[in-house]
This record gives C-alpha cells, structure tokens and sequence, in this order.
C-alpha cells in the first residue's frame, strides 16, 4: 500500500563536500555521485508537511547524493540519496519514520520554521531550546508542474532498505547559485566537516502544494 505525505512547501539546496566526508558517512554498499573527482553532493530539504498518518509536521534531511539502482524497463529516478539524519517537530512523526521507513532520526524534537519573502524562502532549524542548528535559503525561477522519482536508502540494525518517492506539484528548479546554507557548530552537524561544506547551493529545488507518495519498502539482500 502507498502512503502519502501532503506538503505546503519542501526546499532543497545540493551543495559540494569532500568525497572523503562522503565516503565517512555512506555504507560500504553505497556509491557516492561526485561532480568532479574528489567532490560529492550533500543536501539538505527542509519539508513543510501538512497532510500525514500523525498530522502536520516539519523536516529536516540531511543526505548524500548516490548512484541509483537503476533496473531495466523501469522508470528512471531523477536522483537517489542516502539520507543519514531526519529531524523532526513532532515525536509521532519521528516513531513513524523509524518504524516505517528505518530512517535515521535525531532522537529530539526541532523547531523548522520558513519565512517566505518575494521569491526567497528560507528555513530554519533550531533545537526544541532554541540552538540554531542550519538555515537555508533559496530563490525560485520558473514553476511548472511535474511528477519525479526518487530513491532512497536506508540501513540500520535490521537491514538495508530502499524506499522509491513520487514528489509531485508544481516546481522551481535552478543553478543560478542565489541560495545560502550555513550549518552551526552543534552535534546535530557532527558528520560534517562544516568548513568544507561549500556554502553557496550550485542547484536549488523548491517544490509547493504537492504530494510525496512511498511505495512500500524493500528490504535489498546483504551487502
């Protein structure tokens, strides 16, 4: 059975990081995606979910871009991504992930905020005490209306999963470089080397009113 998540707006920015960074983070079974030799992709969406099994809530996904499993016949993926650290503002939102999904959660309730101002959406994340932990900006460009595929891996004590997404509604894709991440020295970015993340998104992705559809998961054979 599928299961969809309805959301106001989800952001993302694709920054490059060192494929060493990338490699320290990712299984052994997983192939990170680099730009040039030695520079991977890091990303980071922020979701604004208004529709789900445990009400609205906001998220935080932090991921490594990787190769797709790509299998003939089949639909292709716009991207596939290892996502290594979900927050969430709700407790029943974070259950449900990790029991569903296998995802890896930070254990503790964060405040995801957006603030939208002319074509510039921004959001933030702070800690249920108010640390600040990452802001993200970004801009739109032109809006049309589609349907994507994307695969995500999981692995955790159980196993190794793969989760294929639908994102539809209407979209701003861009390279214009006119968005801004900056990760705060926290042990929520502890797997990063923040001064070796670059700052500047060289894509950004800003999706609204849509939908986010989870076919059920799949369990891959053992690495």
């Amino acid at each position: 059975m599928k299961t969809r998540y309805g959301y106001r707006d989800a952001i993302s920015g694709f920054f490059e990081f060192p494929t060493d960074n990338a490699r320290r983070i990712l299984p052994a079974h997983l192939e990170p995606v680099e730009l040039h030799h030695g520079t991977s992709i890091f990303s980071l969406t922020a979701f604004d979910f208004t529709e789900s099994m445990v009400g609205p809530y906001g998220e935080v996904v932090m991921a490594v871009i990787v190769a797709p499993l790509v299998k003939q016949g089949e639909r292709l993926p716009k991207s596939a991504f290892y996502p290594y650290r979900v927050a969430t503002t709700t407790r029943a939102a974070r259950d449900h992930a990790i029991e569903r999904w296998h995802l890896p959660h930070w254990m503790e309730d964060v405040q995801v905020s957006f603030e939208r101002e002319g074509r510039r959406i921004g959001a933030s994340v702070a800690s249920a005490a108010g640390e600040p932990l990452a802001d993200l900006t970004i801009s739109d460009h032109s809006w049309s209306p589609v349907s994507h595929l994307y695969q995500s891996f999981m692995r955790d004590e159980q196993g190794s999963y793969l989760a294929s997404i639908v994102m539809e509604g209407s979209q701003s894709e861009h390279e214009e470089e006119t968005g801004r991440l900056v990760l705060h020295n926290h042990p929520f970015n502890e797997d990063l080397v923040i001064s070796e993340v670059y700052e500047v998104p060289f894509r950004e992705l800003w999706m609204r009113d849509g939908l986010q559809t989870f076919d059920p998961l799949i369990q891959l054979q053992a690495a």
